[in-house]
């Protein structure tokens, strides 16, 4: 390979003071770095073909590539190669030449700040037929005109820092059969429409810092069926007590597991869902057509929870409705358990089935009043506070 020198010359670069021994060893490197080492050209092919025969990693980051071509030159002497980082390589030539033989294994390829636009970033997949992940993020891409014969193997596809403004830009990926992971962050996405069939794999979703401003967009993230892990923070529409908004996400979300980087809990939901038919049933009871098309979730929970009780005043804050209850199990022992004063006797049997492995129909749940009354839990429809079930009760569970 070559440096660039002051001058602008170049330089020729030889191992200098290795034995034969050591260079025949270095044939046997299968991670090479050459991050930040002013690299410009390929020099001595024939020395790369041979001596890097079994690379299979390659961090060649931040040198001063301008070529695509000498790249691809580069990539194309080490076939057994799988990942490459090509970041900060700013290039000005990146006219692809047309493939002559594609490169069998190259499954990572990392162009963040390269300036390829997204039409030649699809020539350049061309010469790799195997990819896996790709992280573009940098450029100002127009992702559209996508050929139906690349990226067919793609699995991961990071386009932070992208200048994308509308969720249409995405029809074409949206069809790639193999997506599961799109990193979306950084962008000016302000709404998300998504048709039938579009991502039908997508199990991950980054959209952090973007312009979402309306829950219908939140609403629409339900039609992916297979999406499990979401992050959505620094979002207009995501303002306010972080606790709420988050709550308000879960619920309108059911099938999603991690939210902004953490698991979402089965109290959490049920939390969740009582917050949300709490926080908008003023809105819900106003009856306009709107509503139900930005809360496609609300119909569903008051079917599973009844309507809300217009009496009761939105919920602030989680804090001032949770309490903690110690439950006293058959066998004298007890645990706690943070619940919401609105959470349901039903979902209570939930949680002591859970605990300790009694059916819900065979559970006798009671708690003893101040006057020394026992307070038979007797209807599952009620929630804790229509009982009096306070901070610091004890629910007491026979069989």
């Amino acid at each position: 390979m070559s440096i660039v020198n002051k001058d602008n010359s170049k330089t020729n670069v030889e191992l200098v003071g290795l034995s034969d021994a050591d260079i025949n060893r270095a044939a046997q490197l299968t991670n090479l770095v050459m991050r930040e080492q002013s690299i410009i050209s390929v020099g001595d092919d024939s020395f790369i073909e041979e001596k890097c025969v079994n690379a299979e990693n390659m961090d060649m980051s931040l040198n001063l590539f301008h070529d695509i071509n000498t790249i691809l030159q580069i990539l194309h002497l080490m076939p057994k190669l799988r990942s490459v980082h090509l970041k900060g390589n700013v290039l000005l030539n990146k006219d692809v030449l047309d493939v002559e033989q594609p490169h069998p294994y190259l499954e990572r390829i990392y162009l963040a700040g390269t300036g390829l636009s997204w039409g030649e970033f699809c020539k350049l997949a061309e010469h790799f037929p195997n990819i896996h992940e790709v992280y573009i993020s940098g450029s100002t891409l127009n992702i559209c005109d996508t050929p139906a014969h690349i990226l067919q193997q793609m699995t991961v596809l990071d386009v932070q820092h992208s200048d994308i403004v509308n969720w249409s830009t995405l029809n074409d990926v949206s069809a790639l059969p193999n997506l599961h992971t799109l990193i979306l962050s950084n962008n000016s996405i302000s709404s998300i429409q998504i048709s039938p069939g579009q991502f039908s794999k997508l199990e991950a979703l980054s959209l952090d810092n973007n312009k979402l401003n309306d829950w219908s967009s939140v609403a629409e993230l339900r039609k992916l069926p297979l999406l499990k892990t979401l992050r959505i923070r620094l979002n207009p529409l995501i303002t306010g007590p972080g606790l709420d908004m988050r709550l308000l996400v879960v619920a309108m979300l059911p099938a999603v597991k991690k939210l902004n980087g953490t698991p979402i809990s089965d109290n959490e939901r049920l939390q969740a869902d009582i917050f949300y038919l709490k926080h908008f049933a003023t809105d819900y009871y106003k009856g306009e057509s709107d509503f139900h098309i930005m809360h496609t979730r609300y119909k569903e929970l008051v079917k599973e929870y009844g309507e809300p009780d217009t009496g009761m005043p939105k919920i602030k804050s989680i804090k001032d409705n949770s309490i903690i209850v110690k439950i006293l199990k058959p066998d004298g022992k007890e645990f706690e358990k943070k619940l919401l004063k609105t959470t349901l006797v039903k979902h209570l049997h939930l949680i002591v089935q859970r605990q300790c492995k009694i059916l819900p129909k065979n559970q006798k749940l009671y708690w003893i009043d101040p006057s020394n009354d026992k307070i038979h839990l007797d209807d599952p429809t009620r929630d804790l506070a229509y009982f009096n079930i306070d901070h610091d009760c004890t629910v007491h569970v026979e069989t």
